[in-house]
């Protein structure tokens, strides 16, 4: 039985199952600071959700900006409600905005970021492009987006994984329960590349949230990637993933600039692509 107090805090879940902000913003960083030799000021994220790396980037440093974009007025409310008010020395150093990303933003930034997959949502060709030129249009000279993306051969197949998960607190420091997080591809069809895949949620009292969240995704692949890209006006394309220790059986927690990557399990991969 599902329990309503549970179904509202799905975002507050949702964070503590799937969320590395402070990885992914030292990458995001480390991306520009390599290219420009000086820290990047001014983010933004695109399919922003919760908006939980663009608070976090402003409180990484004072003079820090950061605007957090989505279509979506649901979880932007959840944000305001739940995360701004608890993030007093972010004030006015973060916007968030309701706006379709394939629409140019001002002002301009030296990061962009569409993480977890999210712009998997473009099934066309036309819509990723245009995704894309907007991007581009809304970084300053030397910018950089960063885009993530999963693939290999058993990410093809039909996949169900659980993994445990214990209790914390909401950003507002409501506590979040101890929970199974569970991550379901249902079905992929090989014509078109179209996903469809689901979060799930089982508390440890029993109670459970079925299709907490529901994805029907494009699974776009890294040269379908790096030729819009390139199309799109970006000077450069670089693909990263995760190191891995053969004789301890265990990620590195250090992404390593690719030129060959390996198909046979499962992967993901942080894509940069620089203005």
């Amino acid at each position: 039985m599902k329990s309503p107090d549970l179904q509202r805090d799905r975002h507050a879940l949702y964070e503590v199952a799937v969320q590395g902000v402070e990885w992914d913003l030292d990458f995001l960083a480390r991306c520009f600071r390599n290219r420009n030799g000086r820290e990047a000021r001014t983010f933004r994220e695109d399919f922003c959700s919760t908006a939980a790396l663009a608070v976090a980037w402003a409180q990484r440093h004072p003079d820090n900006l950061a605007w957090a974009v989505d279509l979506d007025p649901e979880p932007l409310a959840w944000a305001r409600r739940r995360r701004l008010p608890w993030a007093r020395d972010t004030k006015g150093r973060v916007t968030l905005v309701r706006s379709d990303v394939r629409k140019p933003q001002k002002p301009l930034v030296d990061v962009a970021c569409a993480l977890n997959f999210s712009w998997w949502v473009f099934h066309e060709r036309a819509d990723l492009l245009a995704y894309l030129k907007a991007a581009r249009a809304s970084l300053k000279p030397g910018g950089v987006l960063v885009l993530n993306m999963f693939g290999g051969i058993r990410a093809e197949k039909r996949v169900i994984e659980r993994t445990r998960k214990g209790a914390g607190n909401a950003p507002d420091g409501e506590p979040t329960p101890a929970f199974t997080y569970i991550w379901e591809h249902a079905k992929l069809n090989a014509l078109d590349r179209r996903l469809l895949a689901y979060i799930h949620f089982e508390m440890r009292d029993g109670s459970t949230m079925k299709r907490a969240f529901v994805y029907d995704w494009r699974m776009w692949t890294i040269p379908e990637l790096r030729e819009l890209v390139a199309e799109a006006g970006f000077s450069d394309f670089e693909v990263y993933s995760e190191g891995y220790d053969k004789e301890h059986r265990t990620h590195t927690g250090t992404l390593h600039k690719r030129a060959h990557l390996d198909h046979e399990d499962s992967w993901i991969a942080y894509c940069a692509a620089y203005k």
